[in-house]
Parts: structure tokens; C-alpha cells; sequence
């Protein structure tokens, strides 16, 4: 159900109720309050926050963008700027990621020049490859010293720096021997710091980042959760340690004191590894433990973990939505920023209805708002209760502004007390613009009647005037 109105912000009526009866106003609290102290607690935020938190952060003007830093011509800014130059480095870190794996395994020297020739060429091509690209995204810089604003080119500079002191210093310096004498671990280590830019594909595999981002997300909730199981587990521990002290077969084997007891419990009873000789040895020489064993089991691994595995899947929902949340408004952001700069006329960054006007016929923003789930013509509706003031006055909006309508009138958002109460201040506006109007017609037709009543007098008063002349 699409929403009914934009939501602009205006929450102040009189006439309607700002906020619903809930049970937590028994406990002086109210309903957002409460939602909040649970979102908080489990960290499971709510997917609408999320998405409503991304929006507003992404149409922000200062939105960093490293392309905004290169120069406005030439070919090494074409060249960093292109498409392609950005896959082919995909590539090469992955195939270089893929030859680590190779090297680790098929490579025993100790230092490069130790090695077999096809190792010593592949690292020398990786490294004029990754050399000739940070070489290439640094002179793409307009002001040398923006290079510090880009995360991604100071963490690619300084893996860069250190995989040329290894293939080429340490070479040159010390003749192919290692630098740090016997110690040849630093060497790999070097070489694995390598593998930290495989960070920088999982920017072009959105999948990966949801799960990537749920797990950030759901850190708080998946503590919580285990913390739950640990102190289930500390106490059934305690249990099965006191009960067992006289079967010394379980005792010593599985219960003998209370951290081996946990470790038992965790291994056996919540991850349920050989648990039919577990319960097979417990049964055989304590019934009240086996018992207990079972009702163990229903709670860590029937209850807590599949908990776990709801708070996670609740998580990955909300991130893959926020995911989601985050390629629309980033589109039709960057669609509706071009298109405002061609249709400004005053140069003033704002939004008048006018240029509103002239932008539903322009294809380009159409195109936008049809990706995004907005219709045109449904939007031109509320255009006139949106560019005007609480006096009823024509204003101007700015691009954030303008954004935020165009989100909020998309078909798939559901309509909310909010949207009513702009509903019921369109419907006041009109009315009171209306009645206005009414009020100021019969002030009109009042004073036409005033003044034909008038003339009707003046003429009987004539016509009596003439009626008494004839008499006398």
C-alpha cells in the first residue's frame, strides 16, 4: 500500500493523537522507549531504523568520493577513474591471493633469490603490477596531499611499500639473504600481509558484504546468546560435578571438577559430538545425571543455539535490506543530483515547485523515480501541500528534503501515523483553503446584495417621490 502522504515533518496537530496507548506506559515508559532498551539489549535493530539511518546519512552532501579528489583531465585520471583498470586489480589480487597458496605450499627457499625462477618472476610481476597502480591512482590526485583523505589508497600504500622492500630492498641491500637472520617467519609474514587486500573485493560482491555486515551487526546479540549458554552451562556443570562424586567412572572421565564438567557439557551435550556414548556411559552408572543430561540438551542445543541462529538470520534480514536500502537512494541520489543541476535556475541548490515541474518531464528523472517505485503523476499530487509553508505560502525545499518525499512516496512503503497525520494537515490546508475561498465569496455576493438592495431602494424611493408629485 503506498503511503498516502509525504512525511515532511510537521507533527505538531492538535487534533491528533501523537502517539498510540501501549502497555509499557504502565511502567512509565513509552512505546519507542521501550523498543529502544530491547534494540539495545540484543543489538537487533529494527530494519526500518536501519534503512531510515542509511538514507539520511547518504544524502548527505559530503559524501566522500575518491574520483571527486583526481584531476578533471588527462589520462592517468581516465585511466584510475575507468572500469576496467579497477577489475583488472581485482584480478590480480585474487590470482595473487590464488599464488600465495601456490608459493606456500611448492616454494622451500627462505628468500626470493633462493627460489626457483618461476617463483622470482611471479613476485617481481606482482609487484610492478601493484607498484604501476598506486603509482597511477597517486598522480590521478589533483592536490597530492587528498591521497591521505582515501582509507583505501593509505592501507594499499602501505602493503605496496611493504612488498617492495621484500622483493626489491632486502634484494638489493642484502644480496638475497634475509634481513633478519634465521628469522625467515617475518619474510611470510610480510607476504600474508598480501591476503588483507582481499578486504578490498568484497566491495564488488554484495552478498559478501551482508554476511560480512551481519555478523558486525549481530555481534552484540550472538555475546548475549552465549553468555546465556555459559551460565546454563556453569551451573548444570556444578550439578553433574557434586552428583558424580561417587561414579568414578563418569567422574573421572567426564565430571571430575567443574571446569571439565563445562568442557564436557559444551563438547558432548551442546554440539553433540559422540553423544550416544556420552549418555550410553552416564546411563549405565547414574540415572538422575542422565536426566539431567537431557534436560541440559533441551536447553542449550534445542533452545540457545537455534536463538542463536534466529538472532542471526533476524540480522542478515535487516543488513540484505539496508543493503538494499542503500543501492536505491544511492541511484536515484546521484540520478536526481544531475538532473537539479541542469533545471536550477537560480543556482540556489533548492527546489521550487516550478523546477519540480519542469523535472516530471524530463526523462532521465523519470527513469529515476520508476527504479526507485515512485509514480510521477501521484507524486505531482502532494506537490502543492509540500512547497508550501504552515501559512500556506509558497517555499522552496532543499535536495535532502525533496529526497526525503521522494522516498517516502514510494508504492512499497506502508503507511504509518505519521503519514496520517500529514493526511489529516493536507486535508485541514485544503479545507481551511477552501473555506477561505467560500468565506470570501459571500462576503462578495453579501456586498452585491448590499448594494442591489441599495438601488432597489433608491429606485422605490424614486417611484414613491414621483407617485406623491403626480398627487399633489
Amino acid at each position: 500500500m503506498a503511503k498516502v502522504a509525504p512525511s515532511n515533518g510537521d507533527d505538531n496537530l492538535k487534533d491528533v493523537p501523537t502517539q498510540l496507548p501501549h502497555k509499557a506506559e504502565a511502567e512509565n515508559l513509552s512505546q519507542p522507549e521501550a523498543k529502544n532498551i530491547t534494540s539495545k539489549a540484543f543489538s537487533m535493530k529494527d530494519a526500518e531504523d536501519i534503512k531510515n539511518r542509511v538514507r539520511s546519512s547518504l544524502l548527505q552532501k559530503d559524501k566522500y568520493d575518491v574520483a571527486n579528489d583526481y584531476r578533471d583531465s588527462g589520462i592517468i585520471q581516465r585511466i584510475a577513474r575507468s572500469k576496467p583498470f579497477e577489475n583488472a586489480t581485482l584480478i590480480v589480487i585474487a590470482t595473487n591471493a590464488l599464488w600465495i597458496a601456490i608459493d606456500t605450499d611448492w616454494n622451500p627457499a627462505a628468500t626470493l633469490l633462493d627460489a626457483h625462477i618461476v617463483f622470482f618472476v611471479a613476485e617481481n610481476i606482482f609487484c610492478v603490477y601493484f607498484t604501476v597502480e598506486i603509482l597511477v591512482r597517486f598522480c590521478a590526485f589533483k592536490h597530492k596531499r587528498k591521497c591521505l583523505n582515501s582509507g583505501w589508497f593509505v592501507f594499499d600504500s602501505v602493503l605496496v611499500f611493504f612488498m617492495v622492500l621484500e622483493t626489491w630492498v632486502f634484494l638489493a641491500l642484502f644480496s638475497g639473504s634475509s634481513p633478519f637472520g634465521d628469522q625467515t617467519a617475518i619474510l611470510r609474514l610480510f607476504r600474508l600481509l598480501r591476503l588483507s587486500r582481499l578486504l578490498k573485493m568484497l566491495k564488488s560482491f554484495p552478498q559478501l558484504m551482508i554476511l560480512v555486515k551481519g555478523m558486525k551487526e549481530a555481534m552484540a546479540g550472538v555475546v548475549y546468546v552465549l553468555l546465556l549458554l555459559v551460565v546454563f552451562t556453569y551451573v548444570f556443570a556444578i550439578i553433574c560435578t557434586q552428583l558424580s562424586a561417587d561414579n568414578i567412572g563418569i567422574h573421572a572421565k567426564y565430571f571430575d571438577n567443574v571446569a571439565l564438567s563445562m568442557y564436557s557439557l559444551i563438547i558432548y551435550a551442546t554440539f553433540l559430538d559422540a553423544l550416544s556414548d556420552f549418555l550410553d556411559a552416564i546411563r549405565a552408572e547414574n540415572q538422575i545425571i542422565f536426566v539431567i543430561i537431557w534436560a541440559y540438551i533441551g536447553l542449550s542445543a534445542l533452545t540457545v543455539m537455534n536463538m542463536l541462529i534466529g538472532v542471526l538470520c533476524e540480522l542478515i534480514s535487516a543488513v540484505a535490506e539496508t543493503e538494499k536500502e542503500i543501492i536505491i537512494t544511492d541511484n536515484v541520489n546521484a540520478e536526481m543530483r544531475n538532473v537539479l543541476r541542469d533545471i536550477d535556475e537560480d543556482d540556489n541548490g533548492t527546489i521550487s515547485v516550478m523546477e519540480m515541474r519542469q523535472m516530471m518531464v524530463m526523462p532521465a528523472a523519470i527513469a529515476a523515480l520508476d527504479h526507485v517505485g515512485v509514480d510521477p503523476v501521484g507524486m505531482m499530487d502532494f506537490a502543492e501541500a509540500f512547497f508550501l509553508d504552515e501559512k500556506g505560502q509558497p517555499t522552496e525545499k532543499s535536495f535532502e528534503e525533496f529526497m526525503g518525499m521522494v522516498l517516502d512516496l514510494r508504492a512499497s512503503n506502508g503507511a504509518t501515523l505519521k503519514d496520517i497525520q500529514n493526511l489529516v494537515k493536507q486535508v485541514n490546508h485544503r479545507f481551511a483553503a477552501n473555506q477561505k475561498a467560500f468565506e470570501s465569496r459571500i462576503e462578495a455576493l453579501e456586498g452585491e446584495l448590499r448594494e442591489s438592495t441599495r438601488r432597489i431602494e433608491d429606485v422605490l424611493e424614486a417611484v414613491a417621490c414621483k407617485i406623491q408629485n403626480i398627487k399633489m
